[in-house]
């Protein structure tokens, strides 16, 4: 017997029915699953940890987060930072961003222009915090602080961080800011290789003279940044430290002292170092401190330079060695356009070179070049010894002379 139709066309409805029951069902559960990629802007105040979820951007930040617990993130992640958006370490906080060669971490701007975003604020010295394989570009939009500095990364002085196999590009300042004072001595990177800082509006490094002591040399790379040098603001060394040959200059903006008081230090610059001076910048040692030290010894082929950032006579202070220690020696160097300062205040004691100043110093010198002074090439105190040196020793174009002992 035939089925009526009004049957066949009830069983079609109710199947149509199912159908459409089905499908809209699972559009309303893929709409519940989707996860949402904006970073709730509440302060971190849990260990938290940010996967990859295997999209093209993980996350989008779109304000100033707040880390005050440990904050792990995935290889793989990438985060787009909104414009002036940031990521601030905590004291209570902690930073571990590790990625691989194959899948490095990302923060980036949501342009691909300097100064977006912020950059990141590290003020934790908690010995987890890590950056390794890590690429942050686009940032330096502002200070945190309302201060004028900015940074791709910026570090408080007492925090503590490791940077290895990271880039850091389009800053609208500088890639790597620490903070603090010319007097201060404290260096908040533990560990710093193989990094590469290019493209920024300022300096790819902007530091402190401790710091210098774990840069890793040549294998950390710095191209097309606005000034080409690492620049040191200055500080106070205690204990020993090796500042190593570096693919661009070195440039020190005010003076650097090698021990002070009873605090003892030691600076050794490597052969091949180049290190320009601003106005009124020098390197001492053994300010007030007898038994600090300084090494500049090149080779015949990898001589170091010490020079002004200009090219004139008394463009930088000059050096300064304060103690009578053996250790204190120059060789294979080429020391020009010092005497801008005396290091005592006394206008007549200028030189590229000073022997004591407030106390007793004397070096030896073979194998150097000594010019462009404003004042004397070499001055040497009344307590010094006398200084001699070797016919490899060529002065010329010093003011006042090339030698002068009180």
């Amino acid at each position: 017997m035939a089925t009526p139709s009004f049957i066949r066309l009830r069983s079609l409805s109710m199947a149509a029915i199912a159908f459409f029951t089905l499908i809209t069902g699972a559009c309303r559960r893929d709409e519940e699953d989707a996860i949402d990629p904006n970073i709730p802007c509440a302060e971190i105040t849990s260990p938290t940890t940010w996967a990859d979820r295997g999209e093209g951007i993980d996350y989008i930040l779109n304000c100033d987060l707040v880390v005050s617990a440990k904050l792990t993130i995935a290889p793989g992640v990438v985060i787009q930072c909104a414009n002036n958006a940031s990521i601030t370490i905590e004291s209570n906080g902690a930073i571990v961003a590790v990625g691989n060669a194959s899948a490095p971490i990302i923060f980036q701007g949501e342009s691909a222009l300097a100064g977006i975003w912020q950059g990141l604020f590290i003020r934790s010295n908690s010995p987890e915090n890590e950056l390794r394989y890590c690429t942050i570009s686009h940032a330096g939009s502002g200070s945190f602080d309302g201060s004028d500095v900015k940074a791709a990364i910026r570090l408080r002085q007492s925090s503590l961080v490791k940077i290895l196999n990271s880039t850091i590009s389009k800053s609208a300042r500088d890639g790597i800011y620490i903070e603090g004072l010319d007097t201060d001595s404290q260096n908040p990177i533990s560990v710093y290789q193989a990094n590469s800082i290019s493209e920024c509006a300022r300096y790819p490094l902007n530091i402190l003279g401790a710091t210098v002591n774990v840069l890793d040399g040549t294998s950390s790379t710095y191209t097309a940044n606005a000034n080409q040098f690492i620049n040191i603001r200055g500080g106070r060394l205690y204990g020993d430290h090796i500042w190593k040959k570096t693919s661009i200059p070195y440039r020190v903006e005010e003076v650097v002292a090698a021990g002070y008081y009873n605090d003892n230090g030691s600076l050794t610059l490597n052969p091949g170092v180049t290190i320009n001076f601003a106005g009124g910048a020098g390197l001492c040692s053994g300010d007030y401190s007898t038994g600090s030290w300084m090494r500049i010894v090149g080779t015949a082929t990898e001589r170091i330079t010490l020079t002004g950032e200009t090219a004139l006579a008394g463009a930088w202070k000059g050096i300064a060695f304060q103690s009578t220690l053996p250790q204190n020696a120059i060789q294979f160097a080429d020391i020009s356009f010092g005497g801008g300062g005396s290091f005592t205040g006394n206008t007549s004691q200028k030189a590229n070179i000073r022997a004591g100043s407030w106390s007793a110093g004397s070096f030896t010198i073979s194998d150097a070049t000594i010019s462009g002074s404003i004042g004397y090439g070499i001055y040497a105190s009344f307590s010094s010894p006398d200084i001699t040196w070797p016919a490899s020793v060529v002065f010329s174009n010093n003011a006042l002379g090339d030698y002068f002992h009180d």
